[in-house]
């Protein structure tokens, strides 16, 4: 199992720690940055059904719960009048979309200090949920509530 969400140094109960007591000093990109690491760390816990996202899943419970939200995500009706599940630009928190998200992950990877552990977080947060949803660049979406109510009701157990 990697403890690590690399390229980050920080386990995902060290980032999740170090990162709310970080909140009250950060600003700009990096107070952006910030939201989006705890909203996203939100959106995994109730994809893991309630029991709290503190780790990466390893294999095989990391395939199994990619598994079940591929499922869901298929079984979602297409649209006609456009296509829903590429919901790239759905905001994650108040001030960014995953897109932004994803494009702010690597600008604050390239500083030097705290602000550069959380974007180096952030891009392997954005990692394990490209590997959930079926590998790299696949995370384009946020399931809805609904459908991760389905998910968390059968996710694998730890």
């Amino acid at each position: 199992m990697n403890v690590k969400l690399s390229p980050s140094q920080w386990s995902v109960s060290e980032a999740r720690s170090l990162i709310a007591q970080l909140r009250q000093l950060a600003e700009g990109d990096a107070y952006d940055g910030i939201e989006l690491f705890a909203a996203l760390c939100e959106y995994l816990d109730q994809l893991y059904g309630g029991t709290g996202f503190d780790e990466l899943l390893p294999e095989p419970q990391a395939a199994e719960l990619g598994g079940v939200i591929r499922g869901v995500v298929s079984a979602t009706p297409a649209d006609p009048d456009g296509d829903p599940l590429d919901r790239l630009d759905q905001p994650v928190n108040s001030a960014v979309t995953l897109a932004e998200g994803r494009r702010l992950a690597a600008y604050l990877a390239t500083a030097d200090d705290w602000q550069g552990e959380l974007g180096r977080a952030l891009q392997g947060l954005y990692s394990y949920l490209d590997h959930l949803s079926g590998g790299p660049g696949t995370f384009v979406r946020l399931l809805t509530r609904e459908e991760r109510e389905q998910v968390a009701a059968r996710a694998p157990k730890r």
